[in-house]
């Protein structure tokens, strides 16, 4: 059930990702983000918390997060 509330909460951070740069990112960032945002909302909706499903969740995350070395940076910084 962790790993649900873990995903529930990526979910809200991507979505106000998007919401904060919606007219700054170029299309492919927005693209992968919407991406993102609609397989973890299939995840969450299906209740697929599976192992599988959150290492999808985070190669999806990995993804996105190299289309914005500013916003990994920023992460790395905060985490430690």
């Amino acid at each position: 059930m962790q790993d649900l509330e873990s995903l529930k909460r990526l979910l809200e951070t991507l979505v106000a990702l998007k919401v904060t740069i919606r007219d700054t990112a170029d299309t492919s960032v927005n693209h992968q983000l919407d991406e993102a945002i609609a397989e973890l909302q299939q995840i969450i909706e299906n209740n697929l918390a599976s192992e599988a499903a959150f290492s999808r969740a985070m190669v999806l995350l990995g993804k996105l997060l190299s289309s914005l070395p500013s916003i990994a940076k920023l992460i790395e910084l905060l985490s430690g």
